[in-house]
């Protein structure tokens, strides 16, 4: 179904599917917080989303803040005509080039903590938007 793989679904499941693999990052390196020589892993994600994004030629910036929308545009029913989905994957990588305590471990753990908190937050207004697309497209299929 074209709607279910639009960009904006696509871009929402990715981002979702790339918070999920976060979680388990956080939690991986909370595991080894005290682990001697373990090296802190991250994901990136949002940039690669944005740099795919602007591939297809949709911007992600505007004078409004990140992904404001823009009103009256040409392209707000049809992105990049042809173009679905986004195919972004996120990419886990290890921070060696830090050491916090004295057995080569560089995992903060505030940091992680922070960033876990940050990240369920984050993942749950992507699951409301998301909630909310499927209750747009219901009103368009049965009405109010």
């Amino acid at each position: 179904m074209a709607v279910l793989d639009s960009v904006l679904m696509s871009s929402l499941t990715s981002a979702m599917q790339a918070d999920e693999l976060r979680q388990q990052v956080y939690a991986n390196n909370i595991a080894n917080a005290n682990t001697p020589g373990y090296k802190e892993q991250t994901v990136s994600f949002n940039s690669l989303l944005q740099a795919r994004l602007a591939d297809l030629g949709i911007t992600t910036q505007s004078a409004q803040g990140p992904l404001a929308m823009a009103a009256n545009s040409g392209r707000d029913l049809n992105i990049a005509a042809g173009a679905s989905g986004v195919g972004v994957s996120p990419v886990v990588s290890t921070v060696s080039n830090t050491s916090v305590s004295s057995n080569g471990n560089n995992v903060n753990l505030d940091a992680q903590m922070s960033g876990m908190a940050e990240n369920q937050i984050d993942y749950a207004a992507l699951v409301q938007e998301l909630n909310d697309q499927f209750s747009l497209l219901k009103t368009a299929i049965i009405g109010s």
